[in-house]
């Protein structure tokens, strides 16, 4: 009987120290994830705080430059597009103008010679 109960007792121990260890260790997991979760951990902020910041900041600026002036680029190769594309709508919008003018003209041309003759 004093064994039965020595052995509960040292059951009893071992059952709250694993309860105990497993809490510590799920409290620790999820502080842990808490602490990567932070802004303190994200990728901007370790490369900032190493001494590959400035390069790494050197790098995205360099990289905004270059995508700023193809935007740039891009900008003006399709307003001068633009430009010309407007100047051979004009000249198209002449042309056909003159022809129709031509035309009337002509027409005009014709109906009075056909009033001449009928008269």
């Amino acid at each position: 009987m004093l064994r039965s109960k020595t052995k509960d007792l040292i059951d009893e121990t071992l059952e709250k120290h694993e309860k105990i260890r497993e809490e510590l260790i799920d409290k620790g997991v999820k502080d842990f994830d808490e602490k990567l979760k932070s802004d303190k951990y994200t990728v901007e902020s370790l490369i900032s705080d190493s001494s590959l910041g400035e390069v790494y900041h050197g790098l995205i600026d360099s990289k905004d430059q270059i995508n700023s002036k193809h935007q740039k680029l891009f900008n003006k190769k399709y307003h001068d597009i633009d430009v010309e594309l407007y100047k051979m709508n004009k000249k198209i919008d002449r042309k056909a103008r003159m022809i129709e003018y031509e035309m009337n003209n002509k027409k005009n041309n014709v109906y009075q010679k056909i009033r001449e003759d009928l008269d």
